[in-house]
């Protein structure tokens, strides 16, 4: 199986970035541990104080699997401290177990603008109505750099 982590990635197990706009794009796959989830919530945060206002996010967790219990803790506090969020498309991986976890991850968050989609066209369809031009089209090379469209 190919390792799916970018070259400059190579010994994290998640990317955070924004490269256009108000358009956060996160990736995360396994194994995930509780320390890599808490540097992950540290340079999402420092990514979104740079955007400096509402965000949308584009999460990809197309090549994850079942998070542990404590990263799951950690994830979810970051999720449900968000202010500035203003929508968020999360592509869920084909394991029917990571995609449950996930779901489940999202209703315990309890914020309406945030939707799992394991198909691409839905995610776009969710996120474009709050993305610019410049942004609509990053999204799409971010999902084509990752082989999901």
């Amino acid at each position: 199986m190919e390792d799916p982590r970018p070259p400059r990635y190579a010994r994290l197990v998640y990317e955070v970035k924004n490269q256009v706009g108000k358009l956060v794009e996160i990736r995360l796959w396994s194994p995930v541990s509780a320390a890599e989830a808490v540097a992950w919530a540290r340079d999402h945060d420092s990514v979104v104080a740079a955007v400096g206002g509402p965000y949308v996010c584009l999460v990809d967790l197309f090549d994850a699997k079942v998070f542990p219990q404590d990263a799951v803790d950690a994830y979810t506090a970051v999720m449900q401290a968000e202010p500035h969020l203003k929508r968020t498309g999360t592509l869920l991986s084909p394991s029917p177990t990571s995609a449950l976890q996930v779901r489940r991850m999202l209703r315990e968050t309890d914020n309406p603008v945030r939707r799992a989609f394991t198909e691409v066209q839905p995610l776009l369809d969710w996120l474009d109505p709050v993305l610019t031009p410049l942004e609509r089209a990053r999204l799409r090379e971010a999902l084509a750099e990752r082989g999901r469209v």
